[in-house]
């Protein structure tokens, strides 16, 4: 069960769209189960009797009597289509739109036709081989916005590294220069990396470099600069 996952959820405008279709059953039952959370949305699915709750990223579905929790993926078998990943990904979204990317670290094109978010961690031997070829899809209208998830956790020197290039001057430079293996300047401040890397937990991340592109879909590790073009019609 995912319980870890949803007490985990960063602090998404949580509002609970629950019509009157939805049955009390449901929402109460909801509410016995995940007390301290609030869902971000709660409708009846396509298969009658059954309902979707979202909690950020996280769907579980329950049945209309409040008796059945099913806590996986739905599939339509005549359409061929995951309904639960296509939630999922506009989740994903909405969540990254609501971004300020004054807390990310940013490599803007001189004109934006794709954006890709990327949770990164500075020692990364993938990371930094993506970072390398960062040119080569900046030209082709590509934004790059930069999460940071050092792997080996909070205090780690990976940790460190992180919060020098968040707190410095220029954050994109000393970015640059961490993954190139130089040490950026030591600096203090106050940062966003554990709620970033909290974010990275829900949204599943198992590895890095971990690349959501702006329609929501997720590519789980490096993939070549020139198929991410492909890949995202470039």
């Amino acid at each position: 069960m995912k319980w870890a996952a949803v007490g985990a959820l960063l602090s998404v405008s949580s509002l609970l769209h629950a019509g009157d279709e939805v049955p009390s059953t449901v929402t109460e039952q909801l509410q016995r189960l995940v007390p301290t959370n609030i869902p971000t949305e709660v409708k009846q699915t396509p298969v009658p009797g059954l309902y979707m709750a979202r909690f950020g990223t996280t769907i579980l579905y329950l049945s209309a009597d409040g008796r059945y929790l099913i806590d996986g993926e739905m599939l339509d078998l005549q359409q061929r289509k995951n309904l639960t990943d296509a939630v999922v990904s506009s989740a994903r979204v909405e969540i990254l739109d609501g971004l300020d990317e004054s807390e990310l670290v940013v490599y803007s094109p001189k004109q934006t036709i794709r954006t890709l978010t990327i949770f990164t961690d500075i020692d990364c031997p993938y990371c930094v081989r993506l970072h390398e070829e960062r040119q080569v899809l900046l030209d082709a209208g590509v934004k790059l916005r930069y999460l940071l998830y050092p792997r080996a956790g909070i205090n780690s020197p990976s940790y460190d590294k992180a919060v020098n290039v968040w707190c410095a001057e220029d954050r994109a430079a000393a970015m640059t220069l961490a993954k190139s293996g130089m040490q950026p300047d030591d600096k203090a401040c106050e940062t966003p990396i554990v709620s970033q890397i909290q974010l990275a937990k829900s949204f599943g991340l198992k590895g890095t470099p971990h690349i959501v592109i702006d329609n929501g879909e997720v590519i789980g590790g490096y993939m070549p600069a020139k198929n991410l073009l492909q890949k995202l019609g470039l």
